[in-house]
């Protein structure tokens, strides 16, 4: 039997499988915090835009009372916000219908922005909310690891690792020819463990998914070698038209963004922890097959 019959049939017998098996294993233990860390991010700022809307109240309701403006509106807005010990320091009458006021105010040296109900004379709540700072910190730290551009380049290679492991994954995937299709279900009465059932079914059907995450991940670090495959693929390069779609369906693939569907959105949220997922199972995997048989 040659080294390709050998992995046909029985893989588990071949040296390579054995390597890639070490690679893999390695590379989810030194790996895995990190994208542990990278999955929960990316699904808590999924619903980014959603969020905002949901807590930033900036539209005004529809009623009778007149609408405040010139030195009646700058009155009341000094009478509510000097009560909280604010000093106004501008405020911007809406132009548009149903818009609050926006108001600029300073405490203590430092700056708040409010909206303002021009017609009931309240404040809406800052234009920046604590849970809105939550939301942006977490997109800093998934974007750029909190360290600007370098942290973007750190997850660059970050992409390049998390391909690595998910084409180790994909080959050690395959387990022969007569029990290839253990990986693509979960069953209550197959010989396997749940976990490594799990760890199997996710990491093919998601495969996809995680491909394109990772692909972008390096995109976002590197964007020349893209552009130069775009700019080869075009023959015309004063039609001001780009050969991108496939790489603007990725990026859209990578953030969630459905245009409206929020449905499509929370979905993502879940989907989104698959990584993290594949990370706790396998480390379960590993601790029950190595660690916990070298204690017994």
């Amino acid at each position: 039997m040659n080294g390709w019959q050998r992995w046909l049939k029985a893989p588990a017998t071949s040296g390579f499988r054995r390597f890639l098996f070490q690679v893999h294993l390695w590379l989810g233990i030194g790996f895995g915090l990190y994208v542990l860390m990278i999955s929960i991010t990316g699904s808590a700022i999924v619903l980014r835009t959603q969020i905002g809307t949901w807590l930033i109240q900036s539209q005004v309701e529809n009623t009778d009372l007149p609408e405040l403006t010139g030195a009646a509106l700058e009155a009341r807005i000094s009478e509510v916000y000097t009560a909280d010990a604010y000093t106004l320091r501008s405020f911007t009458p809406s132009t548009r219908p149903g818009r609050a006021t926006y108001v600029v105010l300073e405490r203590n040296g430092k700056e708040y922005t409010h909206y303002f109900d021009q017609y009931q004379g309240k404040d809406l709540g800052s234009t920046f909310p604590w849970q809105t700072q939550v939301i942006e910190w977490l997109v800093d730290l998934h974007d750029e690891l909190l360290m600007g551009r370098e942290g973007r380049r750190v997850n660059g290679w970050g992409g390049v690792l998390f391909m690595l492991m998910l084409v180790s994954g994909l080959l050690l995937w395959w387990q022969g020819s007569r029990r290839w299709h253990e990986g693509l279900l979960i069953r209550r009465d197959s010989p396997r463990s749940f976990m490594w059932q799990l760890h199997n079914f996710l990491g093919f059907w998601s495969l996809p998914l995680m491909l394109a995450w990772g692909l972008t991940a390096i995109y976002f670090a590197w964007p020349a070698p893209f552009d130069w495959v775009m700019d080869f693929a075009d023959p015309d390069l004063n039609d001001f038209e780009r050969p991108d779609g496939w790489l603007r369906l990725l990026i859209d693939l990578h953030f969630g963004r459905f245009r409206g569907l929020l449905w499509a959105n929370i979905l993502w949220v879940f989907l989104g922890l698959i990584p993290a997922v594949l990370i706790i199972s396998g480390v379960v995997v590993w601790y029950r097959r190595v660690i916990r048989r070298r204690s017994v």
